[in-house]
């Protein structure tokens, strides 16, 4: 049986993303997501985002996160986030009988349903930007008001995120009451049976090349592992304002990296089945698609332990980035990883549980 909402005709959702159609992204997938699970249960969805708006507004949120950040760095991406919730309520008028909400910074209290999913704060995203800690506590303090004035659930996108947030980076500014907990998800059925992984030491990253990402220690490890094995290789998918100088850092080490830029999603996949171990060298992660996208593809994973993702994403943790460490640890494991025991991520259980927790239908 289908669900039926307000009109008769099936329930109604609209999906609130702040950025614009097609970008990339965490929070864009997880809005695509929302919507391919939904529809086919019974769902009207619109995904609304800056392309939603009149021409001529669109790009006034970036305008006024550069201005502000001028003035007064970082604050900008808060008021870009709320110049955004104040065009949507502005142009989108639409009733629905559920709001979904991609951001706390675009969020506001409705009368049906609804549910905000926290995929990052930006006070916990600054690495690219030499800040004081007073300047990014301005900026937690903003957050922290934001997510205390929203009266539905927030749910953040895993256990360990939540855990950091709640006892470290909001402990000067404390949060009102306990976030809920929705690990992302994707369409599993887009994933072939994991085959063997080639042998050898194939290397594959794929994400943005920004400083967030630290894919210049990466360059540093491969040139100790190709000391060792010549055969040895890595490819970089993805885009990003460090691409030009990682490449000539990669030239002049005398590494031959394969930069593939971007890509399609079934694209990745495919790339991702040619190779046996996956570098994630970021800094800073409270989920990571393309962890999960690895390990779905059966490869052997490494990335810093501490990251707040699901620990069943990490088989290979490291404490620190000492390239050396890292070296030693690529070049004594040769094998693909047990996935007999690797819990569902599906986008179904995802779409679920949002409804479930937005208390839809209840």
């Amino acid at each position: 049986m289908q669900p039926e909402g307000s009109n008769g005709a099936g329930p109604r959702a609209l999906v609130f993303y702040g950025g614009f159609r097609g970008r990339g992204g965490g929070a864009f997938m997880h809005a695509l997501s929302i919507e391919k699970e939904l529809v086919p249960i019974g769902w009207q969805v619109r995904l609304v985002s800056l392309d939603s708006l009149p021409f001529f507004l669109r790009y006034l949120p970036h305008l006024v996160e550069r201005v502000i950040n001028l003035l007064a760095m970082p604050l900008g991406f808060y008021y870009k986030g709320r110049i955004t919730r104040l065009l949507f309520r502005l142009f989108i008028r639409e009733f629905a009988d559920f709001y979904l909400f991609e951001d706390i910074y675009l969020a506001w209290n409705v009368k049906a349903p609804a549910l905000t999913v926290l995929h990052a704060v930006w006070s916990d995203n600054l690495q690219a930007f030499s800040i004081t800690n007073a300047k990014v506590q301005r900026l937690v303090r903003r957050e922290a008001d934001a997510i205390n004035g929203l009266e539905h659930p927030i749910a953040t996108v895993s256990q360990r995120y939540r855990d950091y947030l709640e006892s470290r980076h909001f402990s000067l500014s404390p949060l009102a009451r306990r976030l809920k907990v929705i690990e992302l998800g994707l369409d599993t059925s887009r994933f072939p049976p994991v085959p063997r992984p080639p042998d050898g030491r194939s290397m594959v990253y794929c994400g943005a090349l920004e400083p967030r990402k630290n894919v210049a220690f990466m360059l540093e490890v491969l040139e100790r592992v190709v000391a060792v094995d010549p055969s040895a290789s890595l490819t970089i998918i993805g885009d990003g304002p460090d691409r030009a100088k990682l490449e000539g850092q990669a030239a002049a080490l005398g590494l031959n990296i394969d930069f593939r830029g971007r890509l399609t999603h079934e694209q990745v996949i495919t790339e991702l089945q040619r190779h046996a171990i996956y570098l994630h060298t970021s800094t800073k992660e409270s989920f990571s698609f393309a962890l999960l996208e690895a390990k779905l593809c059966g490869l052997r994973t490494f990335a810093l332990a501490e990251l707040e993702v699901p620990e069943v994403f990490i088989d290979e943790g490291f404490s620190s980035f000492k390239a050396d460490q890292w070296a030693a640890r690529i070049l004594a494991i040769n094998s693909p990883p047990d996935m007999s025991r690797f819990p569902s991520f599906s986008a179904k259980r995802m779409a679920v549980r949002s409804l479930e927790l937005a208390g839809w239908g209840s």
